[in-house]
């Protein structure tokens, strides 16, 4: 069982308007370990993280940064106005969330940076956030509950301000191993010319019967009959207890 991230944005390390804005980010990086056993089940400990300590070779696709992985620290800078920038084509996946977006500004050009590893079959990218899962077994119902907590920071670039507003919506999310029906916040997002760091939180329920425990495990379980519900908020900021951990080549999450 997969989870994935969504890609958010907050001010970054050093967003100051100029035109030769420098990104700079930097930290050891962690492994996401998952795990749905039922010993893990019984002690909620499903999700846990394990300090990476190799080194790794990563890439931005072009947009001008360089950087790498040293025995498990990551350094990775960019100076001057990132290229390809796009006029808003890397935030057009807010509109699949959002059927009230709309932008202060339509004719914006935007980047946002994402981080490949290109030396691993294990591992394929980089993410910075947090994933944490919780389990309550009910015996006497003969269910689990299970409450899922993401949150990502994605760094993105614009070349002048930029305001983002939506009213709240609901929307159909297939970043997990089964759709989820969630309910976004009415969001007031206001991003500065040069660097921004936007943020996105989901928090997630399902109850699971004892009985599918065993598809938890399997690569590709179907758990479209459990009807998981969830709540999506963003917001610009860049949290100090989020970690830069490694992504799966399995799955393309954590």
């Amino acid at each position: 069982m997969a989870f994935a991230l969504i890609l958010g944005a907050c001010p970054a390390d050093s967003g100051t308007p100029s035109e030769h804005p420098t990104l700079k980010l930097s930290g050891q990086v962690y492994i996401q370990d998952i795990n749905f056993s039922l010993e893990a089940l019984r002690s909620n400990s499903i999700s846990s993280i394990s300090t990476y300590n190799d080194s790794l070779k990563i890439s931005d696709g072009g947009m001008g940064g360089k950087g790498e992985i040293n025995n498990g620290q990551l350094s990775y800078t960019i100076i001057g106005v990132p290229s390809p920038i796009n006029e808003g084509g890397d935030l057009d996946y807010l509109k699949e969330m959002y059927s009230s977006l709309t932008f202060s500004s339509e004719d914006v050009n935007v980047a946002a940076v994402a981080l490949k590893i290109t030396d691993s079959d294990e591992y394929n990218g980089l993410l910075k956030g947090l994933l944490d899962i919780n389990s309550d077994i009910k015996y006497l119902q003969l269910t689990v509950n299970i409450t899922i907590n993401t949150k990502t920071v994605t760094y993105v670039y614009v070349d002048k301000d930029l305001n983002i507003t939506a009213d709240a919506d609901t929307f159909e999310y297939n970043g997990f191993d089964f759709p989820i029906s969630l309910t976004t916040e009415k969001i007031d997002l206001s991003l500065k010319n040069g660097w921004n760091s936007l943020c996105s939180e989901i928090t997630a329920q399902m109850n699971v019967p004892l009985a599918l425990l065993p598809a938890l495990t399997s690569p590709n379980p179907d758990l479209s009959s459990l009807k998981p519900t969830g709540k999506l908020k963003m917001s610009v900021s860049d949290p100090a207890e989020f970690n830069w951990t490694l992504v799966s080549s399995q799955s393309s999450v954590f």
